[in-house]
This record gives structure tokens, sequence and C-alpha cells, in this order.
């Protein structure tokens, strides 16, 4: 009897699970605050203040020395945003997310690794940038914390102004001439372009689905891919962009930093994505409810 009504709980909740906010209800708050202060950069830069950014999200293989492939950031409770291009040739087995982690080799006590219960492309990607975003179900949801708490998605097809200031965090590359990855997260200050500039410095152009950033110092790089690009509206972070690619040369400032545009990917293939994910756990739940219900009036004919 109990399990029944378990049963029935759940399906009065379920339409509450992988709620994901445009509004800044229960996402995109920072309870350990980033350091904005400086103009920091990924690639040689300074480290964040642990746990500021509790979206970000680490992309490994799941293998017994587990590997950091991409980053991403956390939209819900089961899902992550990423990069298309860091999952390629890689199935969800193969895959393990880490959250609420400052150090990328050494997990703290409040970080924790999460398995992956299925990968889900952009059918419109493709290579290199063209609709480059991706999103991971978790195979369970994870508790919010205080260093494990979800970004807000911005409203479909938003468009940030020029010189916008927008940060991004990343484990990338963070010398020259070495392909180590930093052991501890960094993030980026950097401000938005628009197209037509961004064009200028690409010579092969960028489709819509891209967000252009400039920088006059540092960049992301190699290992950064899949990250999340960040606005702050009203005390309030917005996920604009997933990093998907940049420079040749990291640090190059004569090179934008390109970005997967989320806004552009809200009504197309997140939500979307999201809302078909919703209605199988419902069919799933109901199915439950009703085999449950089936075996009680069996079991009370079988009494009477």
């Amino acid at each position: 009897m109990k399990r029944l009504w378990l049963l029935v709980f759940l399906l009065k909740t379920v339409s509450l699970a992988f709620d994901v906010r445009t509004d800044g209800t229960n996402c995109g708050k920072t309870p350990i605050a980033p350091d904005l202060d400086e103009d920091d950069r990924i690639f040689g830069g300074k480290e964040v203040v642990p746990g500021s950014w509790p979206w970000h999200a680490g992309v490994f293989t799941n293998e017994v020395f587990s590997k950091h492939i991409c980053s991403g950031a956390l939209i819900s409770d089961r899902h992550v945003v990423t990069a298309a291009h860091c999952l390629q040739r890689r199935t969800a087995k193969m895959l393990l997310v880490l959250l609420g982690a400052f150090e990328r080799t050494n997990v703290e006590a409040e970080a924790m690794f999460v398995r992956v219960a299925e990968v889900c492309f952009q059918k419109s990607y493709k290579p290199p940038h063209t609709n480059d975003i991706a999103v991971l179900t978790l195979k369970e949801a994870v508790n919010f914390t205080r260093r494990i708490a979800p970004v807000c998605l911005p409203k479909a097809m938003h468009e940030l102004p020029e010189n916008t200031d927008v940060y991004v965090t990343g484990w990338g590359r963070f010398k020259v001439d070495s392909e180590e990855l930093s052991p501890r997260l960094k993030q980026l200050r950097t401000r938005t372009m628009s197209n037509k500039t961004c064009n200028e410095d690409y010579e092969s152009g960028v489709p819509d689905s891209v967000l252009c950033t400039g920088h006059d110092f540092g960049s992301s790089c190699k290992g950064d891919s899949g990250g999340p690009l960040v606005w702050n509206s009203g005390d309030v972070w917005f996920l604009e962009g997933v990093v998907s690619g940049g420079p040749v040369q990291c640090a190059n400032p004569d090179d934008p930093l390109l970005f997967t545009k989320v806004s552009h990917q809200i009504d197309t293939f997140i939500l979307p994505y999201l809302e078909d994910k919703k209605t199988k756990l419902r069919s799933t739940v109901s199915a439950r409810l009703s085999d449950r219900r089936k075996r009680l009036r069996s079991l009370i004919k079988h009494y009477q």
C-alpha cells in the first residue's frame, strides 16, 4: 500500500522533474560570490573562487583513470548542456559528469561524479560550429547545494547587445608550450561582438547560431570546449553560450572566441528534448501506477 501511495505522489509531482527556468527562479544564483573585479583569463589566468560557478560541469571518460574531455553547464537536476563536438564517437556509457568541483584531478568532499544515461545531439549539428550543442541526461537527479546549482536558460532568440560583459569558465590549457590542462577552474571576462565584426576575422564566416566575443589578453583554449558562457542580469546568471572554438593560437587577441548561441537553441532543441523526456517519464510512472492498481484489485478479490 505504501508503494502505491508513493507512485501516486510521483505521478502528481512528475511535472516538476527536469524543470528549467528562464525567469531567475531557483536558478542562476551564486551562494558563493565569484570575483568579478579583475579581467582574468582562462589561458594563463587566475583561479576562480571555489564554488562560485555552481553550474560548471566537467565531462570525463568513464574509465579506471577518468580523462577530462570538455566542460558543460548544469541546467536542471538531471541535465547538462555541452558542445556536440566533444561527444562524437562517444556513448553515454563512456561518460561521467563532475559537478561542484574546483579541482579537476582531486575531487573535493562537496563535489561528485554522476553517470550519464543519454546523449542527445542537436540534429542540425554541422562541424565545426553550426549548432554545436548537445544535452547529457544524468542517470540520477542531483541534489542542489551551495556548490551544485543550475544556471538559468535565456529566453528564446534573446540577443545580447554588443560589448556586453560575459564570463566563461574552464579547466583548459594554461601554458603555450604544454598540452597540460589546468588543475583548478579558471574564468575569463570577455565581451560580445556583432557577427558582422566576427566575420571580418573569420574568412569562412560564422553561422547565425554562433555568438562571438572579443578579448584583449587571455582566451579559452583546448580543453575548455563545451564550457558555459554566462551573463549576469539583476544578480541572476543566464547561459548565453557554449564554448565551440577560438584562436588557433590560444590567447591570440586577433581571433574572436566562438560560442554556440543558446538562445537560438531553446525552442528548436533544448526545451523540446526536455519536454519529450518529461512525457516519457509520465508514461512510465502512469504504467507502473496502473500495474500497481491491477495488483491491488486482484488482492482485494482474492480476500473477498
